[in-house]
């Protein structure tokens, strides 16, 4: 191991002993950052009953006020801490036709398949591929560099681990190497994002599904999984000037977390909001898809959420066993 290497995983693992140290203590945000497999919602009351706005023991100011909350995102001087600093900003995907993808994903997985490793995952890389014209030979490097370049979103308000880290700068190279001779091809931090949020959309909404929806029944399923389950459930904001709200000086250069409601998660941050259509595309293709060669999916056991990653608290396993549709269905669909 290298002494840069070392000095990562050094701050990387006092950070985030930190963090545990301000949680054992009772610190309600700290507590939201380590507990994601508990329910948030009485941690956000816990965050809530803090203040309208208050410092945190891990440093960031946080509110979950919703007036402090509309005060701070439409504020002059605070911006959005980008997942990847130094590279262009997000910006929309047009949302290729997926279906013929969706469609072999389900017949290569069986009856029993992992819903996010198996599809969620897959169609997502898949489609950015599409999208960006990665040649077919260069697809596998692209969708190994985009899996290590998952954590980013979560990485800004929660440490990560060493193998974890280490990974994300050698796996940029590769997507800037594949994006840079792409003709159009959008940036790295696009597609890490689009990628990363698509796939954790794609899977809840079959999760919640279960069943054949008719045609009608599918932008609402999708809008009530994104409003349950926003793509991100913190903005991170930092001050670019001294400013006074909600009672508290927050000093230029000062991180504030921001708790976003189910309602407000998909369009309070700009990523986000530009990454909609592509991602609601993929979530609808996938119920379409489901239709049309499942009579019924359901979990056979329960899902397991990726460590460490508290702003988007995605699943990294569901194992799910589908039932198939008969057969006079799948002809009449085709």
């Amino acid at each position: 191991m290298t002494t840069a290497l070392a000095e990562l995983g050094e701050r990387l693992q006092r950070e985030y002993g930190t963090l545990w140290l301000h949680r054992l203590k009772g610190d309600p945000y700290a507590a939201l950052l380590c507990d994601i497999d508990d329910d948030p919602g009485p941690l956000r009351a816990r965050v809530r009953a803090a203040g309208r706005l208050w410092r945190s023991g891990p440093g960031p100011w946080v509110t979950a006020d919703p007036a402090t909350v509309a005060a701070l995102l439409a504020h002059p001087a605070v911006a959005h801490v980008p997942a990847l600093p130094g590279e262009a900003g997000v910006t929309a995907v047009d949302a290729p036709d997926v279906g013929p993808l969706c469609a072999r994903l389900l017949d290569a997985a069986g009856p029993e398949f992992d819903l996010v490793a198996d599809l969620a995952e897959p169609l997502a890389t898949g489609a950015l591929a599409e999208v960006c014209a990665i040649p077919e030979p260069e697809r596998g490097r692209f969708a190994e560099a985009v899996a290590a370049c998952g954590t980013v979103q979560d990485a800004v308000v929660c440490p990560q681990r060493l193998d974890t880290a280490r990974r994300l700068a050698p796996a940029l190279d590769t997507l800037r190497s594949l994006l840079d001779v792409a003709p159009g091809a959008t940036g790295p931090a696009t597609v890490a994002i689009a990628a990363r949020t698509g796939a954790d959309l794609v899977a809840r909404t079959a999760l919640a599904a279960r069943s054949p929806l008719p045609v009608h029944e599918v932008g609402p399923t999708v809008e009530e999984v994104l409003r349950a389950e926003p793509p991100t459930w913190i903005a991170a904001l930092e001050a670019s000037a001294d400013l006074e709200l909600a009672g508290a000086r927050v000093a230029s250069g000062e991180r504030i977390a921001v708790l976003l409601d189910g309602g407000t998660g998909a369009e309070a941050v700009p990523a986000h909001r530009a990454l909609a259509p592509f991602h609601r595309a993929l979530a609808e293709a996938v119920l379409a898809a489901l239709r049309d060669r499942t009579a019924e999916l359901r979990p056979t056991a329960p899902a397991v959420r990726r460590p460490r990653a508290p702003l988007t608290r995605g699943p990294a396993r569901i194992p799910v066993r589908v039932t198939a549709a008969p057969t006079t269905r799948r002809g009449a669909e085709r």
